[in-house]
């Protein structure tokens, strides 16, 4: 089914978007890597370890939670775990457990200040309240099931 390309408009809102996620989330992650090492999707892993998974995670949930396919979280998991960062426990034949290890955990307490620095700097002081709460709105607009 052929349908027509973006108006200049739409390309417009599409690259702002995009381009502002990705220039945020580097930021930060580049804060994050020069100062504890560890990665942006790293840091994202062991967070909802930590917060929603309270220390541990079925690896198929975290997975749903990052949007992130099997494949890619695998070979994540797999650098993790090589760095000692997580470990894989395996509960049955096919449940795999993914558990914060110390070390994980005393790389996220270091990252979390460098974190909040970095989203304030990056992010929050260059927005006023009102688009801020813009932003939210928008957000939670996007996130809805459609």
């Amino acid at each position: 089914m052929a349908t027509k390309p973006l108006s200049p408009q739409e390309l417009r809102v599409w690259h702002a978007f995009m381009f502002m996620g990705e220039d945020v989330l580097g930021r930060v992650g580049r804060d994050i890597a020069q100062a504890t090492g560890l990665s942006g999707s790293e840091y994202g892993v062991l967070t909802r370890l930590a917060v929603f998974g309270k220390g541990e995670m079925r690896q198929q949930a975290l997975a749903r939670m990052m949007a992130w396919d099997k494949s890619r979280l695998s070979h994540q998991l797999t650098r993790m775990q090589e760095r000692a960062l997580i470990e894989r426990r395996r509960t049955d034949g096919k449940t795999v457990l993914i558990v914060l290890t110390k070390l994980g955990r005393e790389k996220l307490d270091a990252a979390r200040p460098i974190h909040a620095d970095s989203v304030r700097r990056n992010l929050l002081s260059r927005l006023t309240q009102e688009q801020t709460d813009t932003m939210v709105r928008v957000s939670n607009l996007l996130g809805e099931e459609e």
